[in-house]
């Protein structure tokens, strides 16, 4: 299903942008609050408790760090029902990581609205919002170690100097036409494989918050420093998920270079 990904430090733009988008393109708009629910929902955690990993900016306390990564996981793998789902318009600032491996999800940048200029008067959230301003880049830096406004990670950056909402949203919809947009084959599959990856990663990550994990047609890669430490921990990891839905063998790689190679 196609999916425009919308992100940027500045909410109320953006959100007005996803807005046009999604009512011209007739597709379902979901935000950080659709994403909230979803995951408090299939998660069995609180939506309080999801919302707090989203607006806390610190990282400081090993225990907390570990629980704050398996809430940011299970926001994706409720992103990536979603996607799975039907083609949709998104706008909010997680998901960085399915974006870049789904060729087709137009990924967009927001930046600069007039209002920016001395007075700031529309960048702020509105009351439904999570984060705004620049506490939303130091976020999006905290969990991803990537710059929100780096335009390589985009496919198209828009400057809210030079055009209206609802400009912005036709810009998005012809680029949206190119070929390289349109689901194919290969890439709904890598979308299945990724959201089997991301339900095996929310199982994992609260023991291990740096663990990685990838899935190739049944074959799941899994990666974390805490594998060099000791076999058990490897074979208990493996043991854990090889009866998982959609698993035919586990590999455990205690090497970076590996998994990335993988």
């Amino acid at each position: 299903m196609s999916t425009v990904a919308i992100l940027s430090k500045y909410v109320n733009e953006s959100r007005k942008i996803a807005e046009k988008t999604a009512f011209k393109l007739g597709y379902p708009l979901v935000t950080m609050t659709d994403l909230v629910k979803a995951a408090a929902k299939e998660g069995n955690v609180t939506e309080s408790e999801l919302s707090g990993a989203l607006t806390d900016i610190t990282l400081y306390h090993q225990l907390f760090r570990k629980r704050k990564m398996k809430l940011v996981s299970l926001l994706e793998l409720a992103l990536c029902g979603f996607m799975m789902e039907k083609s949709i318009v998104f706008c909010g600032y997680v998901g960085y990581p399915i974006f870049q491996e789904i060729s087709h999800v137009l990924q967009v940048l927001v930046l600069g609205p007039p209002e920016d200029a001395g007075g700031r008067a529309g960048g702020k959230g509105s009351g439904k919002d999570l984060l705004s301003d620049d506490k939303i880049l130091k976020w999006f830096k905290k969990i991803y170690q990537a710059d929100m406004e780096d335009p390589n990670l985009y496919d198209l950056s828009i400057n809210m100097w030079h055009m209206d909402e609802s400009e912005a949203a036709d810009i998005i919809i012809n680029t949206l036409k190119q070929p390289r947009f349109k689901p194919m084959t290969y890439s709904k599959k890598v979308m299945k494989d990724l959201q089997l990856a991301f339900h095996i990663k929310t199982k994992l990550i609260e023991k291990m918050p740096d663990v990685a994990v990838k899935s190739h047609d049944g074959t799941v890669y899994v990666y974390s420093k805490a594998f060099k430490r000791g076999q058990k921990k490897a074979a208990g990891t493996k043991q854990s998920i090889m009866w998982m839905d959609g698993v035919d063998y586990v590999e455990i790689l205690k090497d970076q270079k590996s998994f990335d190679a993988v």
